[in-house]
C-alpha cells in the first residue's frame, strides 16, 4: 500500500513539473515612431508608429492632444516647442517613446464670415433687420455695403456665426464716410436671434459714434482701429467667447437729429477670423 502511494505521488509531481510545460516568454518591443511635417502645412505633423507587433497606440501631444490611431496627423496651431509621446501595447506589454518637435509659426487664422467681401452674391449671406421706426437704407452694390439716410432712422443687417469657446476671434472691416451728425455705426454681437421690428441690444463691440467723438469728420479705416466706442475699443478687434454655439453679428446704423452724411457710411472687406 505504501509503495502504491509513493508511485502515485511521484506521477502527480511529474505531471505538475514546470519542465513539462512549454511557455513563450515575449519581451515588449521598444516603442518607435516617425514624426514628419506636412510639406504643404508644417503646423501639421504626420506620426506613424513603427513598433513591431503593436496593436494599441496612445499618443499624447501638446497641452492636451490625444489620438489612438497607428498613424495620424497632429495639428499644432501655435509656434513653439512640443513633445509627442507614444505608448504602444504589444504581446510583451507596453513601452513608451517620445520626440520633440518645433513649430516655427502660428497656423493662419480662417475667415468664417460669409459674404464679407461685398462682391456680387454677398447679399445672400446677410439678413436685413428692421429695428422699428424709419428704416436706414442698407444696400450691397458696387463692392461695398452702404448705410444711408436723409433724416432720423435706424436699421441693421446680420449674419449667424458658429463660434467655439476659448478660441480667439478677430473682427475687421474697412469703414468709410464723409462725416456724420448725431449718428452711430456699430457692430454688435449677441446670442439671441434678431427679431424684425425690434432693436437689437447685444454687446456693442466697435462703433463710430458722433457723441463719443468719432465719425464727425471724414474717415476711412479699419473699424476695429478707428472706432471710439464699444467693449472692443482698443482691442484690435480681438475677442473670445465663453460658450460654444451660435452668435449673431449685427451691423446697424442710424441717426437721431442728424444724418449719416453725404453718400452715407460704407463698409467693405469684413472679416471674422478664427484661430486654428
Amino acid at each position: 500500500m505504501k509503495l502504491l502511494y509513493s508511485i502515485t505521488a511521484a506521477l502527480l509531481l511529474a505531471a505538475c513539473s514546470p519542465e513539462s510545460e512549454k511557455m513563450d516568454l515575449v519581451s515588449a518591443a521598444p516603442a518607435t515612431f516617425t514624426a514628419v511635417p506636412l510639406a504643404a502645412n508644417p503646423n501639421k505633423i504626420v506620426v506613424t508608429s513603427t513598433t513591431s507587433g503593436g496593436f494599441i497606440w496612445k499618443w499624447q501631444y501638446g497641452a492636451s492632444g490625444t489620438s489612438a490611431k497607428e498613424k495620424d496627423t497632429l495639428t499644432f496651431s501655435k509656434k513653439g516647442n512640443y513633445n509627442i509621446q507614444l505608448t504602444v501595447f504589444t504581446r510583451g506589454g507596453f513601452t513608451t517613446a517620445a520626440q520633440a518637435v518645433t513649430i516655427a509659426n502660428d497656423l493662419p487664422a480662417v475667415d468664417i464670415l460669409k459674404g464679407g467681401n461685398m462682391e456680387a452674391g454677398s447679399e445672400a449671406h446677410w439678413t436685413l433687420l428692421n429695428t422699428g421706426g424709419a428704416q436706414t437704407t442698407i444696400a450691397i452694390a458696387g463692392g461695398v455695403m452702404r448705410f444711408s439716410n436723409t433724416a432720423n432712422s435706424n436699421g441693421g443687417i446680420y449674419q449667424a456665426i458658429n463660434v467655439i469657446a476659448g478660441k480667439e476671434y478677430t473682427f475687421s472691416g474697412k469703414v468709410k464716410g464723409a462725416g456724420a451728425t448725431n449718428s452711430w455705426f456699430e457692430v454688435v454681437f449677441g446670442t439671441t436671434a434678431p427679431v424684425q421690428g425690434a432693436d437689437y441690444s447685444g454687446t456693442k463691440w466697435n462703433s463710430m459714434n458722433t457723441w463719443s467723438g468719432c465719425g464727425i469728420l471724414p474717415f476711412n479705416g479699419d473699424l476695429a482701429e478707428i472706432g471710439c466706442d464699444g467693449d472692443g475699443k482698443g482691442k484690435g478687434g480681438k475677442m473670445k467667447f465663453t460658450a460654444t454655439g451660435k452668435v449673431y453679428m449685427v451691423i446697424k446704423a442710424g441717426s437721431s437729429g442728424g444724418t449719416l452724411g453725404t453718400g452715407g457710411i460704407e463698409i467693405d472687406d469684413i472679416k471674422f477670423l478664427e484661430e486654428q
